[in-house]
């Protein structure tokens, strides 16, 4: 089962938010342990560091995302997925992106705290919590 990881869930992680850090770190131990490909998005990691680089400066922003770079994979995506993100029923545009991307990968679920977000997805939407019942 591939995974794909939305932006929120490894800013999660990354910025240490309460309460959401302890259950999206859980939804990447759980794919390390069941050996399941990670996927993010391209722009979604450009947006993680750009988020987190604030908080923390560039060049701890890009030690910390080149370390995740080690166990996620960046989804492929080019001219086809931005044009079929423009036609997903999904309302913003960051948010089909990322849905695309998924899709591209062959993701089985996007994990993320905003599933509202993602109705008229093509990958089924699962939040960190259904996510890890549904993998105990």
């Amino acid at each position: 089962m591939a995974v794909f990881i939305d932006t929120n869930i490894l800013l999660d992680v990354l910025e240490k938010r309460v309460p959401h850090q302890v259950d999206s770190e859980q939804v990447l131990v759980r794919c390390d342990q069941l050996q399941e490909p990670v996927f993010i998005a391209w722009h979604g990691l450009a947006t993680a560091f750009y988020i987190y680089s604030r908080k923390v400066g560039e060049a701890a922003a890009h030690l910390a995302l080149g370390q995740l770079l080690g166990s996620v994979s960046v989804a492929y995506t080019g001219q086809r997925e931005a044009m079929r993100a423009f036609q997903l029923p999904i309302s913003d545009l960051e948010d089909a992106m990322q849905a695309v991307a998924a899709d591209a990968c062959g993701a089985d679920c996007i994990v993320t705290r905003n599933t509202r977000d993602f109705t008229g997805s093509p990958v089924p939407v699962l939040t960190p919590q259904e996510f890890l019942a549904a993998h105990p």
